[in-house]
């Protein structure tokens, strides 16, 4: 092995088709200028057409749980479009869980900040979140109380006026024996 002396280090000979040219005969890359796709398509496609491209998904890893058992929870929120969505949001939390229509299980919930944001999904995006239920409710800043035996429905969506009617909620039910 030759070694080569001064410069960079990098054997360069003109003749040789395998070894690199000088790098000064080259010209300098030029920056592309491109928009971003999310931000063109949030400006050319209808809001209403971003919220239904959203697909919300709740489940359970089983029906039926014994009392006392954590029940895992499994939200998936998913953008099949060939083009990246963006969705206005009421709040800087863009998603929320509930059971029996409590948010976060709890019957006082804190309130969620009051300030529009957006969430966007890059084209053909999955985000999976996973949460567990112990089974029981906040009913006091420091007391929480079990689940009684029966169906409780877990459910899911974005933080957008009336999730469930803009079609960005899903839910599932369990039984507690």
């Amino acid at each position: 092995m030759r070694r080569v002396r001064g410069g960079d280090g990098v054997d360069r000979a003109d003749d040789d088709p395998y070894r690199p040219n000088e790098s000064d005969a080259r010209p300098e890359p030029r920056a592309a200028r491109t928009l971003p796709a999310a931000t063109l398509t949030r400006w050319l496609l209808p809001h209403g057409l971003h919220r239904r491209a959203v697909s919300v998904r709740v489940r359970t890893s089983d029906d039926a749980y014994d009392r006392g058992d954590p029940v895992p929870i499994a939200i998936e929120l998913r953008n099949p479009m060939p083009f990246p969505v963006t969705v206005r949001t009421r709040s800087p939390v863009p998603w929320t869980w509930h059971v029996d229509g409590h948010r976060d299980a709890s019957h006082v919930p804190e309130p969620l900040p009051n300030s529009e944001t957006r969430f966007t999904l890059d084209r053909g995006e999955r985000r999976r979140f996973t949460r567990t239920w112990e089974q029981c409710f906040k009913v006091s800043e420091t007391d929480w109380r079990p689940a009684e035996p029966g169906a409780h429905t877990i459910g899911a969506g974005l933080a957008v006026e009336d999730p469930a009617a803009h079609g960005v909620y899903d839910e599932t039910t369990v039984r507690i024996e």
